[in-house]
């Protein structure tokens, strides 16, 4: 073996037994990020409905399914269109809540309160105040840090006589983790 061969086959020896005795690497610890995810409604409940089966609370039950501002058998109505007002939704997994998206096809600038309910069906008022009167369609999205209580469902009060005219609700997303 000649001298070239002799000293790589050493540098490879002495690497080797150094590696067998080095420190070992420290585990890095991996925080798995909490997964958000987007859950429609199963169940609708209100105050009052404009018709039956169009314009019924179920009509908020699903994904939002009218993609533009008009008057639409396929959103909740209220019956009158110029009074107080309230719906509930129910979703099938209770959840850690980070926010609501409610998906308004007509009449924006009704909605006065945003409530959460929570598995023992406590109440938990999340927003309060003046809804945007448009564009439209639009989403009024509220965002909370995360609830340390679960939630079942979601209360939406509308003062109409703010708009003097119906306001739709096609659907309500609930955001949150299990």
């Amino acid at each position: 073996m000649k001298w070239g061969g002799l000293f790589a086959t050493w540098v490879l020896l002495m690497w080797g037994i150094t590696a067998c005795h080095a420190e070992p690497t420290p585990a890095v610890k991996v925080t798995p990020t909490p997964v958000s995810f987007l859950q429609w409604a199963t169940t609708a409940q209100a105050s009052s409905e404009f018709g039956m089966p169009d314009w019924s609370a179920a009509r908020m039950r699903g994904a939002p399914d009218v993609e533009t501002c008009a008057d639409d058998s396929r959103a909740w109505a209220s019956a009158r269109g110029n009074g107080v007002e309230w719906v509930q939704l129910t979703y099938a997994k209770p959840v850690h809540a980070t926010g609501v998206r409610v998906y308004q096809t007509f009449g924006r600038g009704a909605i006065t309160r945003v409530t959460f309910v929570d598995t023992q069906g406590t109440g938990h008022v999340i927003w309060e105040g003046t809804d945007a009167r448009g564009p439209c369609p639009g989403i009024l999205a509220v965002t909370v840090p995360q609830t340390e209580y679960r939630v079942l469902s979601v209360r939406i009060d509308l003062d109409e006589s703010r708009t003097g005219f119906w306001n739709e609700i096609d659907a309500v997303a609930l955001v949150g983790q299990p």
